[in-house]
Parts: C-alpha cells; structure tokens; sequence
C-alpha cells in the first residue's frame, strides 16, 4: 500500500458505486455501512467498545470496497444470504489466515533482554498471500495478554515495508490493549505484521495475544468455513 492508492480511492465516491438497491435491505452502501457500524463495537462484560480505527477508516473501506466491485462488476451482498459468485464485506477472522491456529502465543525473550520481537500476521515468521480476488483491510491492534506490552509495530504490505510504528502507553489501565493505525494497511496480495514485545523481566517468557482488527472482502466462494480441523 502506498500513498497512490489512498489518493485513489479518496477519488471514489462509494455512494454512486454502491448503489444497487438490494430489496428489501437498501442499497449495496447502505447494506456496507451498516455492516461496519456493527462490526466497529465489541462487547466486553457490560461494556460497549468502539474500535477507533475502524471508525475512522470507513470511508476508506467503503471505497475500497466500491473499487473491487468495479473490478469485479458483481453485486455486494449480506453474507447471509449471499452467493457464491457476490461480493462480501466481513469481519477479518483468524480462519482467513489460516485453518488451525490462535493468535496467543508465549514468547520468550533473550537472555537479558527486556524486549523482543514476534509475528502477529501470519502467526509464524514468512508473509501472508492473501487468495486471489481478496482485500484485507487493518484498521487496529489489539492486544489482550495482561502481562503483555506491545510497543512497536512493523507491517509490509504488498511488497513494501513500511517504518515501524511506536505504540507505547503512558498507562496500561486494563487488560487490552487498542492500537489505532495511523492508516489502515490496504493489501491486495502480501501482508506481514510484526510486533515489539516488552516485559518487565530480562529473559522471561511473556503470554502475548495481538491481533488484527479489520475487514476482508472478497467473494462468497472464498469466505472461509468456521470451523477448524
């Protein structure tokens, strides 16, 4: 992803792209829209969270969204009731990276050393090549280990690797950690996110769960099977 391609898609206008009526839903951007505003909240106990970057990065989504069904000149549909040859927007899972994996992991570090670095997409070292006729959109790191303190990431997407990223808190006042990017990482063919880890013992082995939050698009065909082998 470059800076070219935010550029772009700033020139589509999703509203006009998407908008075949879907009886009795609405239009493909209203069908869009709605989606995003339920994927953006999660709940934790009696709390609503909102996921800032995914927030802020709707419009960016949308557009994307409306460049691929231009591409593809197929029709955007709930992934209820879609088929296979029509366009889904959904939430990025662990199934579309792999079939069998999580992405908790214990990382020991060197001897010695307070920090270290781990794979957060794919879960193990190597890049991520997204199936053909597929976007994934990351918008946001979370991270849920309580002893765990991510304080750097690093993405390459598509090819290009960007500079890293420096997440530090000033106060870690729960147990999950949200991590807004700056801009959402766009890829349309390879993608690898790393992260900077830091414990409070040289050399000790630290529980860390970081993952991505986003979206995937792709066609109906390729939405990965919940369950796991």
């Amino acid at each position: 992803m470059k800076a070219e391609e935010l550029k772009r898609l700033d020139k589509i206008d999703p509203i006009v792209v998407l908008s075949q009526k879907i009886e009795p839903i609405g239009t493909e951007y209203e069908l869009a829209k709605h989606e995003l505003a339920l994927m953006r909240t999660i709940k934790i106990g009696e709390r609503d969270i909102e996921i800032p970057g995914l927030k802020r990065a709707t419009n960016t989504i949308l557009s994307a969204l409306a460049e691929f069904k231009e591409k593809e000149k197929r029709t955007v549909m709930p992934l209820q009731l879609a088929k296979s040859d029509d366009i889904v927007i959904m939430a990025l899972r662990p199934e579309h990276i792999a079939a069998n994996f999580s992405y908790e992991k214990d990382i020991t570090l060197a001897t010695g050393k307070y920090v270290g670095i781990f794979d957060i997409l794919p879960p193990t070292s190597g890049v991520f090549t997204l199936a053909e006729k597929t976007i994934i959109v990351v918008t946001d790191i979370i991270e849920l280990g309580p002893d765990a303190r991510l304080t750097g990431i690093q993405m390459n997407v598509d090819g290009v690797l960007q500079y890293a990223i420096d997440t530090t808190l000033m106060v870690k006042a729960s147990d999950m950690q949200i991590i807004e990017l700056p801009h959402p990482a766009i890829a349309h063919s390879t993608l690898d996110i790393d992260g900077k880890l830091e414990a409070k013992t040289a050399g000790s082995t630290v529980t860390t769960f970081a993952f991505p939050v986003g979206v995937w698009i792709g066609l109906g065909k390729d939405v990965p099977a919940l369950a796991r082998p």
